[in-house]
């Protein structure tokens, strides 16, 4: 049995599953991975019972890690969503978290971070709010509080012909948060222009260092998001700021070793300014050590890297073997901030 993560929660999570436990979804997620990987589906089944009661891992973690395809020595070198939320429960100061959760206040604590201009419409009115855009034809807004790319827009100003109606429809909508496109490096360009192209960067402070725990590059299709809501997919990132493998979505049967519209290439691709990536983490990971473990979304553009929000958890980001034929996982890299769990 794993150790990573306390008894008390370990049972916490033990009875909440048993409690909202679904045999035809279990069923699904089992018969799904068979046929992926022509295994037998009872067999699936139950050692999906057996890893989400012993292992700390989740039915979906099981699907997206390619478990099935795993020796147990193996799959005891990923990550899974019930260690890192156990993780960042623990070591996260559940009153300051909110500096992160809501997009406005983040703004507001790492201003200098961001590399660009931003409002909130409910301190702007009509006019402020025109002004802004006359500068900044072409802008985001968000809602404040989202997650996976979910409540993020794109506006062009020539369309909007009436700026007090313009504002209103989108207070309504709860898109308060006015930002400044972000330009991306040329580099990230060439594999979409359409997209801000992200990289994750997994951080934990321990008081006098910065560990980095995890990267990932994440590829948009040309929506205003790069996220798997809006057709994305990602590739892991290694400490040198390179790529080690095809990219994937982990949702489902997927491998990109080009980018599928441009035809960049992502088996080579290596994060623009990765020490500069490395160093603004860095700094910013130290704003708030009450919230030491946290996932950065940083975007690249020509004159170096920004913030684009911090996530106090991370997201789960991991290799696929079916992707990748990389069967290691980044438990390794997470111990320092596991270990201060424990404490």
């Amino acid at each position: 049995m794993s150790r990573d993560v306390a008894l008390t929660a370990r049972l916490k999570y033990i009875l909440k599953r048993l409690r909202s436990f679904d045999v035809g979804r279990v069923w699904s997620f089992a018969t799904q991975i068979a046929k992926e990987q022509d295994k037998w589906a009872p067999r699936i089944f139950v050692d999906m019972l057996v890893w989400a009661a012993f292992h700390d891992t989740a039915y979906i973690d099981y699907y997206e890690a390619d478990f099935a395809l795993l020796t147990k020595a193996e799959r005891k070198t990923f990550m899974t969503s019930l260690v890192q939320h156990h993780v960042a429960q623990a070591l996260n100061d559940r009153t300051d978290v909110l500096q992160f959760e809501n997009k406005l206040t983040f703004n507001r604590r790492f201003s200098e971070y961001l590399g660009r201009d931003w409002i909130d419409l409910d301190e702007v009115d009509a006019d402020g709010f025109r002004a802004f855009a006359e500068k900044n034809p072409v802008f985001i807004a968000k809602t404040p509080v989202g997650r996976e790319g979910k409540g993020v827009f794109r506006y062009d100003a020539a369309e909007v012909t009436d700026w007090n109606a313009f504002r209103d429809e989108l207070r309504d909508k709860g898109q308060r948060l006015i930002e400044q496109r972000i330009v991306q490096h040329p580099y990230l360009a060439e594999y979409c222009e359409g997209t801000v192209n992200t990289t994750r960067v997994a951080t934990f402070f321990d008081g006098e260092k910065v560990h980095v725990l995890m990267a990932a590059q994440k590829f948009g299709r040309g929506a205003v998001s790069d996220q798997f809501t809006w057709g994305g997919f990602f590739t892991m990132i290694d400490e040198s700021g390179k790529s080690f493998g095809p990219g994937h979505t982990g949702k489902h049967k997927s491998r990109y070793e080009t980018h599928p519209d441009s035809g960049r290439s992502i088996v080579d691709f290596e994060v623009p300014m990765w020490d500069q990536v490395v160093d603004l983490v860095t700094r910013a990971a130290q704003e708030v050590p009450t919230v030491p473990y946290v996932g950065w979304d940083v975007a690249v553009t020509p004159d170096g890297p920004v913030l684009i929000e911090g996530n106090w958890t991370p997201g789960l980001y991991e290799t696929r073997v079916s992707a990748t034929g990389i069967r290691t996982g980044s438990r390794a890299r997470h111990r320092p901030v596991i270990e201060a769990s424990r404490k």
